[in-house]
């Protein structure tokens, strides 16, 4: 059940359902909906990763993985094994972050990436780039 607690019908309707689920002691699930991250904020992250494989010699996937351990807020712990977080389930905020963290990172690096508005600005150039080194990537 979806409810948006900013609305009041939705707000009594969920007063009254876990009122009634507290009541059975039922087992529930209940998770915040969070928004989404953005086709163009999602496009955009695989352009500089793209960039970034290219000026390191590395595939997509590599410079994804190599990325993802060096950022401490992509890594998480279960038991005693190490994961990577799936960018694919961050939310918009989340994937800010993490290319913000990219851009930093890569410049510290010595591999400069554009702002989302210079990629825009040169879009042409940069795909072009990146088209030339598929077969690398």
């Amino acid at each position: 059940m979806k409810l948006d607690l900013s609305k009041p019908f939705d707000k009594n309707k969920f007063v009254t359902y876990s009122a009634k689920l507290l009541e059975g002691g039922k087992q529930i699930e209940l998770k915040e909906v969070r928004k989404s991250r953005t086709i163009k904020q999602n496009s955009y992250l695989h352009k500089i990763i793209s960039l970034y494989a290219i000026y390191f010699g590395s595939t997509l996937e590599e410079a994804k993985t190599d990325l993802k351990r060096e950022c401490s807020f992509m890594r998480y712990k279960r038991n005693d094994n190490v994961y990577l977080k799936s960018t694919a389930k961050l939310d918009t905020k989340e994937l800010t972050e993490f290319i913000e963290w990219l851009r930093n990172y890569s410049s510290l690096n010595g591999c400069y990436l554009p702002t989302s508005t210079e990629y825009l600005e040169q879009k042409f150039d940069i795909d072009r780039d990146i088209d030339n080194n598929k077969e690398y990537l």
